[in-house]
């Protein structure tokens, strides 16, 4: 039993600390606007967001993002609060009952993402990313909570079924480009695309987890058994595609798709890793009797080598907004996921962020955002930029503005110029 606790948290940290977002998107510009981004990115972070935006007139002739990174870290059920009103607190049964009813059904989600630019740049209408994307994610199933809070239930089938997670680790280096075309409906319409080159540095996923637990007056029966897969890999690639219309003077619209088409191949350090847990009705008196004879709990865990496989990277759709009035800038966005990965779910994302502009060398960002992997989240952020030099800063909370509130945070900073 303590050999497959222990592999079971090994496998839990290797997925948060080694696996990854790809095309994780942390623009500081970006986040401190609430992620709504698709209609606004110009220069070096359209090729993120919407290569069409170098297509238009209002982009840079030449930017470069010499190091951006940003950083993010939280969970769906445990805010600041609760971690200083109840750590180290004998619980209440309120106390209890107020925790459980924080974690959704499905489990307690958590993890981690990181992502990094390094010397990518814009010329006019092309375009080069260079960088990384990193993070994973782990899903606790609720009921082992309700076993530390609240005990056993006598009778009753327990079913484990919720234990998850995955990730993977990807480096990119991308082209891309955008130019005008002929248009009725707008002042001035943009295509474009950007294709990727991807190398995997790493991939975990748990494949299968069951357990049944059930326990009577004097024991129990436990039965499980889980499979997972780790790899690292080879090259790949991805195509994205957008477009963006200027309606007129003050109204900007955009819409990307990612991962339209590509996929990722691993073919290196392929293992399957398995395992089972096996009892019946055993009881004090079992381990009484047979202490140091045959095992009455039989668990067991091995690995074997697997088969180069690849896997597709889920599509996500973007359609974002921006109005300029005076000396804000307005945005919106929305974003669908069409898969589940590390960073990306089937729930729609809206966001919606403010950029004001009266002192124009230090820009004042906020925004929010809803739904999606993240949830909710409100953001701040701002920037230096005398001159052409560009030092943005931003921050995300995942919950209200207040400290108290947060189930994690996302930071994160850029260093650049733009001409």
């Amino acid at each position: 039993m303590r050999k497959r606790t222990g592999c079971i948290l090994t496998a839990v940290l290797v997925l948060v600390l080694a696996a990854s977002a790809v095309r994780a998107q942390m623009t500081s510009r970006a986040l401190g606007m609430g992620s709504a981004y698709t209609a606004l990115a110009r220069g070096v972070h359209a090729a993120d967001w919407n290569p069409a935006n170098l297509g238009l007139p209002d982009n840079p002739k030449f930017s470069m993002s010499f190091i951006a990174a940003g950083a993010q870290i939280g969970n769906n059920s445990f805010t600041q609060g609760m971690y200083n009103k109840y750590v180290g607190k004998a619980l209440s049964r309120s106390d209890v009952a107020d925790i459980m009813s924080s974690i959704p059904d499905g489990g307690l989600r958590f993890g981690a993402r990181g992502a990094v630019r390094a010397l990518s740049f814009s010329v006019n209408r092309f375009a080069v990313t260079i960088g990384g994307d990193f993070g994973g994610y782990a899903n606790i199933e609720k009921t082992i909570f309700e076993f530390i809070f609240e005990g056993n239930e006598l009778y009753r089938d327990y079913n484990m079924d919720d234990i998850d997670g995955g990730g993977e680790g990807v480096g990119l280096l991308g082209f891309s480009y955008g130019d005008q075309i002929e248009a009725d409906w707008a002042e001035i319409l943009t295509v474009g695309g950007r294709l990727n080159f991807l190398y995997g540095f790493g991939y975990a996923k748990i494949e299968k987890s069951q357990f049944d637990v059930r326990f009577d007056d004097f024991g129990f029966n436990i039965h499980g058994d889980y499979e997972a897969r780790t790899a690292s890999g080879n090259m790949g690639w991805s195509l994205d595609a957008g477009s963006c219309a200027r309606i007129n003077d003050k109204l900007t619209v955009g819409v990307t798709l990612s991962n339209l088409l590509g996929n990722l191949s691993w073919d290196k350090d392929i293992k399957q890793v398995m395992g089972y847990i096996d009892a019946d009705s055993v009881d004090a008196l079992d381990f009484e009797e047979k202490e140091g004879e045959e095992d009455l709990v039989a668990d067991s865990s091995w690995s074997e080598d697997g088969s180069r496989f690849s896997t597709r990277l889920p599509v996500q759709l973007r359609m974002g907004a921006m109005y300029e009035e005076g000396d804000f800038i307005m945005t919106a966005d929305y974003a669908q996921g069409f898969g589940t990965s590390a960073w990306m779910n089937a729930v729609p994302q809206f966001s919606f962020g403010t950029e004001w502009r009266r002192v124009k060398w230090l820009p004042l960002r906020m925004g929010v955002l809803l739904g999606g992997r993240f949830g909710f989240g409100t953001s701040f952020g701002f920037g230096l930029r005398p001159g052409g030099f560009i030092w943005d800063v931003a921050v995300m909370n995942r919950g209200f503005v207040t400290g108290n509130s947060s189930k994690g945070l996302i930071v994160a900073t850029e260093i650049g110029m733009e001409l």
